[in-house]
């Protein structure tokens, strides 16, 4: 068993590192099952095929509809855990059960004896993987210090085109040489004691003080915490903040049954409060659209790549190991520069034009960003030679990364603090259910059976289209009053405003300031 850490470890500083580990180990996993070599290549008349796909003998719908089903866990995962949440005492073991679960179903997808079982275990995979995405960025928006919550988003951020990349290369290299199976059966391996020391945690508070400083819900009464109170579990009683469970009523199978009904009521009107705000809305189809495209270079890229430039023709990749390794390492350098360079371009811009609201010039960022990322990509997979190809791709990811810290931060700040953590899961779902989950199969049917380099090059032009109705969204947001965001986004507005403050006081003292809330414990605060 891991021993419990001390209280005095829980610092914001420590938080993100653990939270950043999670995320490249949940990442890689996302760039493995892309990866050329694990993914391998249908049967064909005069071949056996490769990879996962000769294994089970399926084409590219099928291999497409795997990202699909671990898209579908993940969608059904995400309001679970958002929900629990909120009723719980120690949301942070949550993530610990996310992280145990998709322990066990990584590791069932190295021992998959059909493709059936492979299906259902990618499934599993993405509910556990519902956890993190559910938690993380709000814990995150809590912990960091309030002048550099863009740049500690941008790091976190940062772990998944880091993660995905590290993804391509591994599962190349492990593939290659070891089996596709043993990929999965190592990460599974990896991601073990981070799960077994998340498990040893103390409980962590997120948005703790929320209760009694809350604002009412948007355009509605205040909200009760009563025994009417439909967003906990009050069972007729005097109940805490998050509805924790008190005393034998609540055992009773009709008070169980009530209160669950109460908490399903309750999640809906938060939905439908999430609903009412236009920024947030409109930032919401940017992203959605924006992820669609995101979601088929990252199931299909390394595919595409070998697909148009396999073959000493086309400028000669002989192996599919080599467009994961060259693709890995091109989506690493462009992750780390366009992630990062997105946070420093929120903070630059907000100095600069002090009167803009935050959710403006975040999605203003990713407009831009957006559009010229779908230039440079439309030209990418035309290029004469594969080295053409690299350096015209680099480019075009850098400027799709950049987009990664601002629409986050944007979704963050377009709503209340106390809605950041539904808002986020509800982020996940509607990105994932109308973004990446049905393209990538979409992409596989549009493909064909044998698809020739003309194919590829064709399919991939005609989904990057979707880029520039992500910009079209972000614009919108961009350049749109929403009255009702900003006045929901004034715990955020009041942040930016001290934050910025504190740059015209002095950048010593705001560094100083922050370093030490990055390192003040959070365990015995007040």
């Amino acid at each position: 068993m891991v021993p419990a850490p001390p209280a005095s470890w829980y610092t914001p500083a420590r938080l993100l590192a653990l939270f950043c580990v999670m995320s490249l180990l949940i990442y890689l996993d996302r760039g493995v099952i892309s990866s050329a070599a694990v993914s391998g290549a249908p049967a064909t008349a005069s071949s056996p095929g490769s990879g996962l796909q000769g294994d089970f003998r399926v084409g590219y719908e099928l291999y497409g509809a795997l990202q699909a089903a671990f898209m579908l866990g993940l969608l059904l995962g995400c309001p679970v855990f958002s929900s629990l949440a909120k009723h719980s005492a120690n949301p942070f073991r949550l993530i610990a059960v996310g992280l145990w679960i998709w322990v066990a179903s990584t590791l069932a997808c190295a021992a998959a004896p059909s493709y059936a079982f492979l299906f259902l275990a990618r499934c599993a995979v993405g509910a556990g993987e519902a956890s993190f995405c559910a938690l993380a960025a709000p814990f995150i928006d809590d912990v960091a210090p309030k002048a550099r919550k863009t740049r500690w988003l941008a790091v976190f951020y940062l772990c998944i085109p880091v993660g995905v990349a590290s993804g391509f290369i591994y599962g190349g290299s492990v593939g290659a040489n070891l089996g596709w199976r043993w990929a999965f059966a190592i990460e599974s391996a990896a991601m073990a004691p981070v799960a077994a020391f998340c498990s040893a945690c103390a409980p962590v508070p997120l948005n703790a003080p929320e209760e009694e400083d809350a604002e009412p819900p948007r355009g509605g009464a205040p909200r009760e915490t009563s025994d009417s109170d439909p967003s906990g579990f009050s069972g007729g009683a005097a109940s805490s903040p998050r509805g924790e469970r008190s005393g034998p009523p609540r055992r009773r199978r009709g008070v169980a049954f009530a209160a669950f009904a109460a908490s399903v009521r309750g999640f809906a009107r938060d939905v439908l409060d999430l609903a009412r705000v236009p920024a947030y809305v409109t930032v919401l189809v940017g992203y959605v659209f924006y992820t669609a495209v995101v979601g088929v270079y990252a199931v299909w890229g390394p595919k595409a790549a070998f697909g148009v430039f396999g073959g000493a023709a086309e400028g000669g990749l002989e192996r599919p190991s080599e467009a994961d390794f060259a693709l890995g390492v091109v989506t690493v350098v462009a992750g780390v520069f366009g992630t990062l360079l997105g946070g420093f371009a929120v903070d630059h811009f907000a100095r600069k034009h002090p009167s803009a609201s935050g959710v403006r010039v975040a999605a203003g960022i990713c407009a831009v960003s957006a559009v010229t990322a779908f230039a440079f990509l439309e030209c990418a997979f035309r290029a004469p030679t594969f080295a053409a190809f690299v350096a015209v791709f680099f480019v075009g990811q850098s400027l799709v990364f950049v987009v990664q810290a601002p629409v986050n931060a944007a979704v963050l700040w377009s709503v209340r603090p106390e809605q950041r953590p539904l808002a986020c899961s509800m982020t996940t779902v509607f990105v994932h259910l109308l973004g990446d989950v049905p393209t990538p199969p979409m992409f596989g049917v549009a493909l064909g059976r044998e698809p020739e380099a003309g194919d590829w090059r064709a399919a991939l032009g005609g989904f990057t289209v979707a880029m520039l109705v992500a910009a079209a969204a972000f614009g919108a947001a961009a350049v749109a009053r929403f009255g009702a965001g900003r006045e929901g986004n004034e715990g955020n507005a009041e942040a930016v405003e001290e934050g910025r403050e504190r740059r015209e006081g002095g950048e010593e003292e705001e560094a100083a300031e922050a370093e030490a809330e990055a390192s003040a414990p959070l365990l015995g605060r007040g």
